[in-house]
């Protein structure tokens, strides 16, 4: 890990030299987990694991420089400041980024995968600050298997009950469409929490809120188009 004697007087080319691997290590494993955020379509996607990793980074990188200077003692002799402390800083910062995203819905608790990761990510910036950028690319993809490995088993495995919403519509001429919704519904394992039936544009609305796994979730909604009347189907 490179260190400056003299952080007063480095050079932009220096600088540069000093700050572009970092970048680029931050950017590719915010990037890594991002995508796989992304792909979900979760709220914290490749531009925020990126700024975070970025962020994090930096403010390491700039913690070496500053500790770097350190000082003069009364002997002449230049010694080190501790880098450790802005680190320490960026690890609380981020605590309080990572409560902003977890929410209470319906007494349900979301966001805190994406607030561990957020508080991972930041680890992340602090490895890549202080030069060992490989280390966290490999750790990233470490994160993005583990995500993977573990989503996996949880809905293939364990069946994981999950929160889901959809919206549908069918034609007011088909009255049996609704006891149909609930039959396939409930033959889908799916179950109803709460619902809201309202009429828009001359057809029956019905707003569903009900927990199951992924697979049930994505197969009733297949089967939701086999029912006389439906007219319309939105996973929201």
């Amino acid at each position: 890990m490179e260190i400056f004697q003299n952080t007063t007087h480095i050079s932009w080319l220096e600088a540069m030299e000093f700050f572009l691997p970092k970048v680029f290590f931050a950017i590719v494993c915010g990037g890594i987990v991002g995508l796989e955020r992304e792909i979900k379509g979760k709220s914290a996607g490749m531009k925020t694991n990126v700024l975070i990793c970025l962020g994090a980074a930096i403010y390491t990188a700039l913690s070496v420089l500053l500790s770097a200077a350190g000082g003069v003692n009364a002997a002449g002799e230049h010694h080190l400041g501790d880098p450790g402390r802005v680190a320490a800083q960026i690890v609380s910062g981020v605590g309080f980024l990572g409560a902003g995203v977890i929410l209470q819905a319906r007494g349900a608790i979301i966001g805190l995968t994406t607030a561990a990761i957020i508080w991972v990510m930041a680890s992340l910036g602090i490895a890549i600050g202080m030069g060992y950028g490989w280390l966290a690319v490999t750790l990233a993809v470490c994160i993005v298997s583990i995500l993977i490995a573990v989503t996996f088993f949880e809905d293939k495995v364990l069946r994981r009950s999950r929160h889901f919403q959809c919206d549908i519509l069918w034609d007011q001429g088909a009255p049996e469409a609704r006891s149909l919704i609930y039959r396939t519904m409930a033959q889908n394992d799916l179950n109803l929490e709460d619902f809201e039936l309202a009429e828009r544009a001359g057809m029956a609305h019905v707003q569903l809120r009900y927990r199951g796994s992924a697979p049930d979730h994505k197969r009733f909604l297949m089967e939701l188009w086999s029912i006389p009347g439906i007219r319309e189907v939105k996973n929201t």
